[in-house]
């Protein structure tokens, strides 16, 4: 039993942000850039990092090469790079990164067994990693998507969104986690990001980047 329906999960996971949008740019020659936006006045174009994050396009998984463009400070004291609202720092994207815990935590099964939408995807162990990453910031990924949620959702409540309520189900509850109260705030908070977009027959991706966006303190780790 999924909190859930596979399918409509499938179609609303089914394409990363640089198939929407999200700021990207596709070349002629198959690779994607983001220019991002200049940090401040005083900073100026410095050559572009290149990286090959795993994606999802059309519910197949890929691995893309991506230039996100960097700067440097005047006085050439600092350096950094754009970074994408759905970059954290790993080999995958963020809705990746969503799907696997959201299916993992909602099963309550063991690290080999859940299943997810897709016959492709990480490692276990890599999954069981970014648990570990991202329960510290449980609370603080639930608030950040509840608050874009709500904005999304607008003018109606979101909870119409949730007929049967955010409560976790029983499975979740009674598995022994390191960490369950955190593991249980994560829980909501995807919960709040799936249940959210297929109620609102909305793709997943752009919500996610937008939750990104609704954290308290700009500069904090999103997720992960």
């Amino acid at each position: 039993m999924h909190s859930v329906q596979v399918e409509l999960l499938r179609r609303a996971v089914r394409d990363s942000l640089l198939v929407i949008g999200g700021g990207y740019h596709l070349l002629q020659d198959g690779s994607w850039v983001f220019p991002g936006e200049r940090p401040g006045r005083d900073w100026h174009v410095h050559g572009w990092l290149e990286v090959r994050p795993q994606v999802r396009v059309r519910g197949t998984l890929r691995r893309i090469v991506l230039r996100k463009r960097r700067w440097i400070r005047s006085d050439r004291s600092e350096s950094t790079h754009s970074r994408p609202p759905d970059d954290l720092g790993v080999r995958f994207d963020a809705l990746l990164v969503a799907v696997e815990l959201w299916c993992w935590l909602d099963a309550a099964l063991g690290l080999q067994r859940y299943m997810t939408p897709f016959e492709d995807g990480p490692d276990r162990r890599t999954v069981q990693r970014w648990l570990r990453r991202a329960t510290p910031r449980a609370r603080e990924t639930q608030q950040a998507i509840r608050r874009a949620l709500i904005e999304k959702s607008e003018p109606r409540p979101m909870e119409m969104l949730f007929p049967r309520g955010l409560a976790p189900p029983e499975r979740l509850t009674r598995r022994r986690w390191k960490d369950p109260s955190s593991v249980t705030s994560l829980w909501t908070g995807l919960f709040l990001l799936f249940g959210g977009t297929i109620g609102l027959d909305l793709p997943t991706a752009p919500l996610l980047a937008e939750a990104r966006g609704r954290l308290t303190d700009p500069r904090s780790r999103f997720l992960l």
